[in-house]
Parts: structure tokens; C-alpha cells; sequence
């Protein structure tokens, strides 16, 4: 049983980890896509994408400042509903290649999923 058990911590350590949202990932051209990167990056380095789509997100942000209220200075908190637009770019690389989804705030890569096994 001791065996077992240490085959199995050996065989966990082993095993690929799941590639992280932001790790990125390398289109047709070999060249690492990354978060941060801009959208011509992107399309140099990779082309076109297959399918482009772009919605709102409401976001609730906060806003810290500080105010003066007689002789006593106070630090106010207030939080404001905002839209962020959000466009985020497909690429079908194969059959043999998951299908990625790059999503862009603000002209910059803030996120790289994969999807499913591409079509092409």
C-alpha cells in the first residue's frame, strides 16, 4: 500500500498542469501571444481572427477620495456602475489545436481561453 501511495504523489508531480488563462499561447506564426500585448500585436502575430465579437460588461468600481468637512478631513468611499466594452477575438488554428478566445479591454489582451479542439 506504501508503494501505491507513493507512485501516486510521483505520478501527480509528473503530470502536465493545465495551462493558466494567462500564460498565453503561440498562434501559426510560432510567436507568443500574452496578456498585455495590443490588438496589432495580436493580428501580426497571428492573423485575422476567425470570429469577433464585442459586448458590455457593468462592472461596479470604487472611488476613494478625501474631503474636508469643517476642520475635519475625511476619507469618502463611493462606488459607481460602469460599462467596460470587451471585444474578444477567435482563433481556429486546426482540428489538432484547441480553438482560442483572446478578450480585449481597452486594446490590450486582459485574458487567453481555450476552447474546444478547432474545426479547420
Amino acid at each position: 500500500m506504501c508503494k501505491l501511495a507513493a507512485l501516486m504523489v510521483v505520478l501527480f508531480w509528473l503530470a502536465p498542469l493545465p495551462a493558466r488563462a494567462d500564460d498565453g499561447f503561440r498562434c501559426g506564426s510560432g510567436r507568443l501571444v500574452s496578456v498585455g500585448d495590443g490588438m496589432k500585436q495580436v493580428r501580426d502575430r497571428c492573423g485575422e481572427p476567425d470570429y469577433v465579437t464585442t459586448r458590455t460588461e457593468r462592472r461596479t468600481v470604487k472611488y476613494r477620495y478625501s474631503r474636508r468637512v469643517g476642520n475635519v478631513e475625511e476619507s469618502v468611499v463611493e462606488e459607481r456602475e460602469v460599462e467596460v466594452p470587451l471585444d474578444e477575438w477567435t482563433y481556429d488554428l486546426g482540428a489538432s489545436v484547441f480553438i482560442r478566445y483572446v478578450t480585449f479591454e481597452s486594446g490590450r489582451v486582459v485574458s487567453i481561453t481555450t476552447g474546444d479542439y478547432g474545426r479547420k
